[in-house]
């Protein structure tokens, strides 16, 4: 019932200029738009991907040099190689936009390595603090 309730509001909604439904929680604007149209808005993002990636970069950094193999330690670089990972699928997402812009390209494989790295670093804290048993890792 409750499902043909929704069909139903839903055929009957509010509808855009077009004639097209509105979707919930939209503008009312084409709900699948090519993405941002003005390099300004495309550069503003790829920037803030960039810088982002950057400081995750050299968090991951720091956190490999004063690495004590801790639970803590380990939950931590997981969490930051999630975070790395995230933002690798935006800028490559932007790449994709945009097959003919070599920068665009360049941090997409700058991401991917960025992330590929932070998660065999997860995954080999992880093990060590394993292999180490609850008393922490050995020197790594």
């Amino acid at each position: 019932m409750g499902l043909l309730l929704l069909a139903s509001s839903l055929a009957c909604g509010p509808r855009g200029s077009d004639g097209s439904p509105v979707t919930p929680g939209g503008n009312g604007a084409a709900p699948d738009g090519p993405g941002p149209q003005g390099p300004n808005e495309s550069d503003e993002s790829i920037d803030d991907l960039r810088a982002r990636l950057d400081r995750l970069h050299a968090k991951q950094a720091e956190m490999a040099t004063s690495s004590d193999g801790s639970f803590g330690v380990c939950e931590d670089l997981c969490s930051l190689a999630s975070s790395i990972c995230s933002v690798k699928e935006k800028l490559c997402e932007v790449a994709d936009r945009h097959p003919g812009e070599e920068e665009y390209q360049g941090l997409c494989r700058k991401a991917e390595l960025e992330c590929s790295e932070t998660e065999d670093s997860c995954v080999a804290c992880v093990e060590a603090r394993e292999r180490g048993g609850s008393d922490g890792v050995e020197g790594q």
